[in-house]
């Protein structure tokens, strides 16, 4: 039978570097190049992404998009982007800004919405329909793609904790109507 080594320890051992005690770093330019798609562990968030948009927006399923506006504006400083009032005149979709993050309100229960009128990520990647079947096999729950009218192709995913994510790719610029 084997004898059980001790564990070893280390004399004297030297001081960790603090921030303080730290040397500066110094920082070069480097030449940025996309992300390979396609392979695990890859990233294919940011392309494929509609102008002005961030790679993953929050999106938000209220009561009252114009109350909920305002308060952003009130309580937080946000500021309105793209805001689309339906045939009533009632806003039932907006983009809420601030500094270069979106929050994206649509009415609860609006199937007329990317996400049905539900709560969820909207997140741009290179290629729904990859990233779609990397979901599916990954175990997820997945709706199909399908191309929207504002100029995104996008589909529904949910992960094992029952989070929506709405995958999409900018296709097209649509006028809003």
């Amino acid at each position: 039978m084997a004898t059980r080594q001790p564990a070893r320890t280390r004399r004297n051992p030297a001081p960790r570097k603090t921030a303080s005690t730290r040397p500066k770093a110094r920082r070069t330019a480097t030449k940025r190049t996309p992300a390979k798609t396609g392979g695990a562990g890859s990233s294919d968030l940011g392309s494929g992404l509609a102008p002005g948009m961030q790679a993953i927006s929050t999106y938000l399923a209220v009561a009252n998009v114009t109350a909920t506006m305002e308060f952003l504006e009130r309580a937080f400083g946000f500021s309105r982007g793209v805001v689309l009032p339906d045939a009533d005149g009632q806003i039932r979709y907006a983009e809420m800004r601030h500094r270069e993050s979106v929050v994206i309100l649509v009415r609860k229960g609006d199937s007329a919405t990317a996400s049905g009128g539900a709560a969820a990520l909207y997140t741009y990647v290179a290629d729904v329909d990859l990233v779609l079947g990397r979901a599916r096999e990954a175990g997820a729950g997945v709706a199909e793609a399908e191309d929207k009218p504002w100029g995104d192709r996008v589909a529904s995913v949910t992960d094992p904790d029952g989070y929506r994510w709405m995958l999409a790719t900018f296709k097209k610029l649509v006028p809003f109507s």
